[in-house]
């Protein structure tokens, strides 16, 4: 019976072990891997020395011709753009250099392999934006137009880097809204609760109010209050866990993005599996693990991005054409339709699998409103059902307000009576009274329930996306016609560019596009966002000047396909560059730790001379011994005691500041000690090996490794440092773990020419014995040591 038993439960191990590995790796593989992977050399990826604008533009080794038409190019750029052709941006840079939010950053258009070739100057300070007041025959006398704004360094430049949430017309729409805003949260209007601002977390009529009305527009039970969209969707994952059984896993679709936030992002979303969408095979994964999955979440806005692919402004990495064609909407919406009803399956049959729609990005940009209602089914009518639903910004008209909205039992649900399990979200103005009362108002003129706005919102939104529509046709038209390797593409009011030419240079259009005069935003580089208020004439003066940059880089030379053979090459002198680059920067780390070594414990004339020659006997004597004839015992002796004289100098003579010493990289004075004990244990033990192998043969047999003499002293010898090399390794990585060890190595060569000049020093010195328990400290300027103790 007891074999039975054993063999019952050594199966039982195996097999929840194998399926364990096999879900490990399946999960791995799937995981953020590539982010990862992209994180972890970004340390090594090093662009190094400036290498001249000439050079910049013959990356891709082009002929002559065309690097003499890229230099005309670039004298034209400079003509219009560098700060010796206008005004300095004095305010810009002093300003931007305060600020470490990178999307402020002077120079940050072109491609990284293209940095040399940025004009920062005329990243602009605005100082003022108007519309360009064209006459409006549809609004009745409302003059509207589209942006125009006025720089430190230009002026009259045509605004397209409008922010992703203010869609609609500014007089039309956010104008009425932002003074009604403004006329119920006055402190002075005695007619509203406005003080509540100051009470937090309280119960409210207009907090009553925005639950009732956004609660009845989507169709959802409840709803949880955030100031960003990132912390919105971090709420709603957390929420979700705890509402299904704990379970961990969160399924999201490559290249899709859901915010910025630890536990959201790229690489901190630990447990976050990686799907492609618009495959059966993801929609297999999720019934096959179930019981690992809490939430399938999908981002619309891969419909207009481009299904698994990045989201401008991601193309900065474009090396190359950028041609990105959507699903059609019908067979997206089926897709999502499938999704849905794979996790609704789950839910109802196996284990809850929460649905999630994050519409930050998407919602408000269609008479839809909602991605639910836009991605209806194609053949039954039906809107998407999500068990959760992520709004942003949008939802208070640009205020710092978001809501996580689900159906019930998948925000925050579980027993309560689980003490331990308590709500991980929280937030002292998640729900804060301005935020809620902006998105009370938004709510109202979205919905036609208020007199605020004079045309209906909806209206406001069909007309938008026909017009924007129309213009992206129109414009690729001209692209075609023009024969400009362009093209642009919408969803609603967000443009992004295409680039159908395989050249390195694609990332230098926005600078053609702001010589035209039209300013993208301080962080574009190939996405924009229009508003309501954009005439026709409007976009035909924008279309042309979107033509006459293309026209103008096209004749510069930079729509230029790069061969196969001039990528390869490029490709091969990257890699030797960041190769080349990167030992430069550890081999001057290895100097600069020396440098430091010397600086803060190589001060007294005694260890500078003891250091000197214990130099010249290793190089002379113990490294021959060693490394070309062998005879270790002889070597490590002679390494022994050079050893001895170099830790004398420390020990005896060096008034060694504590504290200073720690800016070492390396053995300190205790790690020193630990070494010089091991070392008196090691002799100690083979004092007594004979004993010391006889009880370890009777305890193991013949388990125990039979070493000769020279074996156990080379290993005593290697292990005075393989312990500090470790924790270097530990602590900061192989590399640096590595170039610690070369350092010890060479540390006698360059010893020889750091202290030659105290080859000799004056007797007196021998007689500066340091006092063991004094507290000294160092000037590391004037090298003066003082006792202070």
């Amino acid at each position: 019976m007891g074999a039975v038993v054993i063999l019952t439960i050594a199966f039982i191990l195996i097999s929840l072990v194998g399926k364990k590995l096999s879900e490990y790796f399946e999960f791995l593989f799937k995981s953020n891997l590539k982010y990862k992977f992209l994180d972890y050399v970004a340390d090594y990826i090093h662009y190094g020395n400036d290498i001249g604008i000439e050079r910049s533009l013959a990356l891709d080794s082009p002929n002559l011709e065309v690097l003499e038409r890229r230099k005309k190019g670039q004298a034209y750029l400079a003509s219009k753009l560098s700060p010796e052709k206008q005004k300095v941006n004095q305010r810009g840079e002093k300003l931007s250099s305060k600020l470490v939010d990178c999307r402020f950053a002077l120079a940050k258009v072109c491609m990284p392999l293209l940095r040399e070739l940025e004009f920062p100057a005329t990243r602009n300070f605005l100082h003022e934006l108007r519309n360009r007041k064209q006459q409006s025959p549809t609004t009745q006398g409302y003059e509207k137009g589209m942006f125009e704004a006025d720089s430190e360094a230009q002026s009259h430049l045509l605004y397209v880097g409008n922010d992703a949430v203010h869609t609609l017309g500014v007089e039309a729409f956010y104008a009425p809204i932002q003074n009604e805003i403004n006329r119920r949260m006055s402190l002075l209007d005695g007619e509203n609760n406005s003080i509540l601002r100051f009470a937090p977390l309280s119960l409210n009529p207009e907090l009553e109010k925005n639950a009732e009305m956004i609660l009845s527009l989507t169709g959802m039970d409840k709803v949880r209050y955030s100031l960003s969209g990132s912390e919105a969707i971090d709420a709603a994952m957390k929420d979700i866990k705890a509402s299904c059984r704990n379970k961990k896993v969160i399924v999201r679709f490559t290249s899709a993005y859901h915010g910025h936030v630890s536990g959201v992002d790229y690489l901190s979303c630990k447990e976050h599996i990686f799907l492609k969408e618009c495959t059966q095979e993801s929609i297999e994964f999720i019934e096959k693990y179930h019981y690992r999955i809490a939430a399938v979440i999908v981002n619309p806005m891969q419909h207009f991005t481009g299904v698994n692919q990045v989201s401008p402004p991601g193309e900065k990495l474009t090396m190359s054409s950028r041609i990105r064609s959507a699903v059609a909407k019908d067979d997206y919406a089926r897709w999502l339709h499938a999704l849905q009803d794979r996790c609704n399956y789950c839910t109802k049959y196996l284990t809850k699998v929460a649905f999630v729609i994050d519409d930050i990005y998407f919602a408000f940009r269609t008479p839809e409103l909602f991605s639910k209602d836009y991605f209806v089914h194609p053949d039954t009518g039906a809107s998407l059902k999500p068990n959760v639903l992520v709004l942003g910004k949008g939802i208070a008209a640009g205020y710092p307000l978001s809501m996580v909205l689900g159906q019930t039992g998948y925000l925050n649900t579980y027993d309560k009576k689980f003490l331990l399990q308590v709500n991980k979200t929280v937030g002292t103005l998640s729900a804060w009274y301005g935020g809620i009362v902006a998105s009370n108002i938004f709510l109202e003129a979205i919905t036609g329930r208020s007199s605020v706005v004079q045309v209906s919102p909806k209206q406001q939104l069909q007309d938008l996306v026909k017009k924007f529509d129309a213009f992206s046709t129109d414009l690729n038209s001209k692209f075609n016609m023009a024969n400009l390797p362009i093209r642009i593409r919408n969803f609603s009011n967000t443009f992004s560019i295409d680039f159908l030419s395989k050249s390195l240079y694609n990332s230098r259009y926005p600078q053609y596009l702001m010589a035209e005069g039209i300013y993208l935003g301080n962080y574009s580089t190939g996405k924009f966002n229009l508003t309501n208020d954009c005439t026709e004439e409007d976009l035909k003066l924008l279309g042309d000047k979107f033509v006459a940059a293309g026209e103008k880089m096209r004749d510069h030379g930079f729509f230029e396909p790069v061969s196969k053979s001039a990528r390869r090459m490029l490709f091969i002198k990257l890699a030797w560059r960041f190769f080349s680059v990167m030992i430069k920067k550890y081999y001057d780390q290895i100097m600069e730790d020396k440098h430091i070594d010397i600086e803060v414990s190589h001060n007294h004339p005694v260890n500078k001379f003891g250091h000197f020659w214990s130099s010249v006997f290793m190089i002379l004597v113990a490294y021959p011994y060693i490394f070309l004839y062998g005879e270790t015992v002889k070597g490590c002796l002679w390494f022994f005691i050079t050893h001895v004289i170099r830790q004398g100098g420390h020990f005896f003579y060096e008034h060694q500041d504590k504290d200073i010493e720690k800016k070492k990289f390396g053995h300190k004075d205790k790690s020193k000690k630990e070494a010089a004990a091991a070392l008196f244990c090691a002799a100690t033990m083979f004092h007594y090996r004979s004993d010391i192998y006889e009880y370890f043969s009777l305890k193991f047999g013949g388990a125990i490794p039979t070493l000769r003499v020279d074996q156990y002293v080379g290993l005593v010898a290697l292990f005075t440092i393989v312990p500090h090399y470790v924790e270097i390794t530990y602590q900061y990585g192989l590399l640096r773990g590595i170039s610690w060890l070369l350092k010890i190595l060479t540390d006698p060569f360059t010893d020889l020419l750091d202290f030659y000049t105290h080859c000799v020093i004056h007797p007196k010195w021998f007689f500066d014995w340091k006092e063991q328990k004094a507290i000294y400290r160092l000037d590391i300027k004037t090298k003066t040591v003082k006792k202070i103790q």
